[in-house]
């Protein structure tokens, strides 16, 4: 249920990916623009709403928590879909990112009571597929709606509107569900040591461990942000398919490879060859792997092989995003999980998902007016990423054997 929710939560929040030729053509908008709606609008203040929510969180029902963050990011989602001009849309996205910054605290509080290590990575992996799956589903969904309604108005409604309109009707089930799970689950006591003080306390004094994870973990959700946000774009303007076939040809590919990423990563640290190796190796493995797809992509003359590059770029990502958000919990003690899983996805996501589309859109809208110049410009935000990821993995790895010698 909590990965059903996490799913709901990444269909709402990529739905502007899906509508953006569309968008951009209804309301004269340049690539700046449509990165600044997908990126910092929704993640500055979900990165600090989320800061608040992991302090707030100790002391609360988590199933209630995650309720009313459905509530609040549904309503977000229909001021989108309704918004009559940009400042309208940015403002939307503003409160679609506030409603959902609770959420993945609450979530943490229930996923990461597991003593044992394999189960938790496990129910990590699986909660962090929730999020693939529904950034891809979030395309093919879209991208099916658009098709349906093939370019006439629902209701009076542009057919955008329309499409997201309709994908934010499952919400109520969700809101539903959650209520009804939490009853009698009585209010979680907070213990002492469990505000967020505590946790930037705790890695303040373990820094040189937790900061190459965050960084690491920064760099693969820009590339997953940046792959994610405008894939549909480079199919519609490289290969010339109509919005709907971009969106649903980009969320096929996502759909398809992203819990190969997601699971995969968490399945291989928790086997015999993550134990022998550790993190730091899969980490650069995973950007090693995005690096080429990038390549891949970029340099693609046809339509097989950008789905190809869009693939690899999927499962580094992925791969490479869980493992980090699970060596973090790994590597903090078990009551303070929720509140450095806030502080940790708070900063990831004000770079990955702040700067990712937001750069591309920049780089894109400097290199040239031709069809390729957004693919050259998500190739190089991603290879700059992966080659830092990547880099700082391999320092990871080197200090953790350090460590172990010690």
């Amino acid at each position: 249920m909590v990965a059903a929710s996490h799913f709901a939560a990444f269909v709402d929040r990529s739905l502007p990916a899906v509508v953006a030729p569309l968008i951009r053509t209804q309301f004269g908008l340049n690539d700046t623009q449509i990165g600044l709606l997908q990126g910092p609008a929704f993640s500055t203040l979900y990165a600090f709403g989320l800061l608040g929510a992991g302090h707030f969180i100790a002391g609360r029902n988590p199933y209630r928590v995650a309720a009313a963050c459905v509530i609040v990011w549904t309503a977000g989602a229909v001021l989108f879909a309704l918004a009559p001009d940009y400042p309208s849309m940015l403002a939307a996205r503003v409160a679609l990112g506030l409603g959902q910054a609770a959420f993945v605290p609450a979530a943490l509080m229930l996923l990461t009571a597991q003593d044992d290590a394999g189960r938790r990575a496990r129910a990590l992996s699986t909660f962090t597929t929730g999020s693939a799956t529904g950034r891809s589903a979030a395309l093919v969904l879209g991208g099916a709606a658009l098709a349906m309604v093939a370019g006439r108005a629902v209701a009076g409604l542009e057919p955008w509107r329309a499409a997201c309109l309709a994908l934010a009707l499952p919400n109520l089930v969700l809101i539903a569900l959650l209520v009804w799970s939490g009853r009698g689950h009585e209010t979680v006591v907070r213990e002492p040591g469990q505000g967020l003080g505590d946790a930037f306390r705790l890695l303040g004094r373990r820094w040189r461990v937790f900061a190459p994870l965050l960084i690491i973990g920064a760099c693969a959700v820009l590339m997953i942000q940046a792959t994610a946000a405008w894939s549909p774009s480079i199919l519609n303007r490289s290969f010339s398919l109509t919005p709907a076939q971009a969106a649903l040809v980009a969320g096929a590919v996502a759909l398809s490879f992203a819990p190969l990423g997601h699971l995969g990563g968490g399945w291989t640290l928790g086997s015999p060859v993550g134990r022998r190796f550790g993190a730091g190796p899969l980490l650069a493995a995973g950007m090693a792997l995005a690096l080429v797809s990038v390549v891949a992509l970029a340099s693609a003359r046809g339509l097989p092989m950008a789905a190809a590059g869009l693939a690899g770029l999927t499962v580094g990502g992925g791969f490479t995003a869980v493992i980090a958000l699970i060596e973090v919990q790994a590597l903090t003690q078990p009551r303070l999980r929720p509140q450095v899983g806030a502080v940790y996805l708070a900063f990831v996501s004000l770079i990955g998902v702040g700067l990712g589309p937001l750069l591309t859109g920049i780089v894109s809208d400097h290199g040239g007016t031709g069809h390729g110049a957004l693919t050259w410009a998500i190739a190089a935000v991603v290879s700059v990423a992966a080659i830092v990821g990547a880099g700082v993995a391999l320092a990871f790895a080197g200090r953790r054997a350090l460590d172990a010698s010690v």
